[in-house]
């Protein structure tokens, strides 16, 4: 990611309709399958820290990221320490949950399938995963650039990955479903002006009322989420276990 984003996301995760959004969506399906809390918590590929506060109201997380950018900002929020998931430096069975946002599409990680290798490796048994990653390659745009995507993933994609690193898929789902129409028109139109696209990012702050409204339709789907399937949408997120 560039280092201008770990600045913007820094700025605007505890009030950007995306960021809160995700958070509920996050906390809505940890809600219903987590049944303790006093976890021990790793939160993979943290970036500048936007989930920890969350996570840290299930117990006690620790954050890791390869960026020396992301970790300055991440520091201000939690308890993190520099680390590649394709080489986790903690024992067998040490985690009771592992959250892993938008991490495995990065062009950093070179082999998602030993990534999620690594999060069985360091999770107890019966613990929980919880990813989430982009969906859908075509739907590339300018976002991808500055965030330096390698790959988005369709379900079938993900759902095979996860499975074959020997974990129970609990709920896998598209994610950002009410807002995928807008998405996918900005992303026609950022593809048809391929010189708008020099890695900035589709989210910055909007006025009050819209950011307000974009919250509000992902707070719908935070409360959807638990009981249905979205049929698409702009990301993909599943939860699993490892028995």
């Amino acid at each position: 990611m560039l280092k201008s984003h770990y600045k913007d996301i820094s700025e605007n995760q505890d009030k950007l309709w995306w960021y809160l959004g995700m958070k509920a969506i996050n906390k809505s399906l940890l809600d219903k399958y987590l049944s303790k809390k006093d976890l021990k918590i790793l939160d993979a590929g943290c970036g500048p820290g936007a989930m920890l506060p969350t996570l840290a109201m299930y117990g006690n997380v620790i954050g890791i990221d390869l960026s020396d950018d992301a970790l300055k900002y991440a520091r201000k929020r939690g308890m993190v320490q520099k680390g590649n998931i394709l080489n986790l430096k903690f024992a067998d069975e040490t985690f009771d949950l592992i959250v892993c946002m938008d991490v495995l599409y990065h062009t950093w990680v070179v082999n998602e399938k030993k990534a999620l290798e690594e999060f069985n490796r360091v999770l107890k048994r019966g613990g929980i995963l919880l990813i989430r990653e982009p969906a859908y390659n075509w739907l590339r745009g300018r976002e991808d650039v500055g965030s330096l995507t390698k790959r988005r993933f369709s379900k079938d994609r993900l759902e095979f990955l996860v499975k074959k690193s020997s974990f129970k898929i609990l709920k896998i789902t598209y994610v950002n479903f009410f807002l995928f129409p807008i998405v996918l028109i900005l992303r026609i139109r950022s593809s048809l002006s391929p010189e708008n696209i020099k890695g900035s990012s589709d989210f910055s702050l909007p006025p009050k009322f819209i950011n307000n409204l974009l919250l509000c339709l992902l707070k719908i789907e935070a409360f959807l989420i638990k009981n249905i399937y979205l049929p698409f949408g702009s990301s993909l997120i599943c939860i699993a276990r490892k028995d």
